[in-house]
């Protein structure tokens, strides 16, 4: 009898193991697979944009402000070919931050899909289904996962440190009409049972009063001035104080 359980136990060890290491080899084999996908979208965007910009050059002042954004909209069609969903591209300078931005009907599918739309754990990272037009919103809020390796949204807890924030305090967002600066003013770690966290304002007073919670949250003072007519960024990813908390950093438009 005490064989048995012991080859029971030891069954049971070994299936553990392999288990493990299969689930080990899926999630490396997904990081490097994102980080390939993720190098030839940007390869391809910055060949695109450079030859674009060069067109933009040479022929500027002759071109009427629609021409511009329809010009600035091509940089994209290789994109977009791939995933119609794609809305922009974002960066934060001498960051591993640079990624393509896309947008469901939902906020659930790119959180476990690709920009390819293939399954993946690390997912994409994607804008609020309820923004419709970065220019004109006032609150834009753009999610994706906190990976241990530091991709996709994972460098942003660096924003705990005051020192990194001064050294990365701009965000830029280049979308299929333009390209926008963001300059991050408060960074914290939000709690679901904190339930500030808004979207849309019925009026200025609202969106005043937000304003005014989500710089106290701050973990440190930027010295960046807000006021109601500003626009707001909002990134949003996974940390682990807490359970269920999200490290949040707001950015206003410059």
């Amino acid at each position: 009898m005490g064989k048995i359980i012991k080859r029971v136990v030891l069954f049971i060890v070994i299936a553990v193991f392999l288990y493990s290491g299969y689930q080990l080899g899926l999630y490396l084999y997904d990081g490097y697979a994102s980080n390939k996908l993720n190098e030839r979208m940007k390869q391809q965007y910055e060949d695109v944009r450079e030859d674009q910009q060069e067109i933009n050059d040479a022929e500027q002042g002759e071109l009427t402000e629609e021409q511009l954004k329809q010009r600035y909209k091509e940089q994209f069609d290789q994109l977009l070919e791939i995933n119609p969903d794609i809305v922009g591209w974002i960066s934060i300078d001498n960051t591993g931050i640079d990624y393509p931005v896309v947008q469901s009907s939902d906020n659930d599918y790119y959180l476990n899909h690709n920009v390819e739309k293939q399954s993946s754990a690390r997912g994409s990272i994607f804008m609020d289904y309820r923004n419709k037009n970065m220019n004109d919103d006032i609150h834009t809020v753009i999610y994706g996962h906190h990976m241990k390796d530091g991709s996709m949204f994972g460098e942003l807890s660096k924003y705990k440190d005051a020192a990194y924030y001064n050294e990365h305090d701009t965000i830029t967002f280049e979308g299929l009409e333009g390209s926008t600066k963001w300059q991050i003013f408060s960074v914290y770690i939000y709690s679901p049972e904190d339930q500030f966290f808004e979207y849309e304002f019925a009026d200025e007073q609202q969106y005043n009063t937000y304003l005014d919670a989500i710089i106290k949250k701050s973990q440190y003072d930027t010295g960046v001035r807000v006021t109601s007519d500003d626009q707001l960024l909002t990134l949003v990813t996974c940390t682990y104080e807490i359970t269920d908390a999200r490290f949040i950093i707001h950015a206003k438009r410059v």
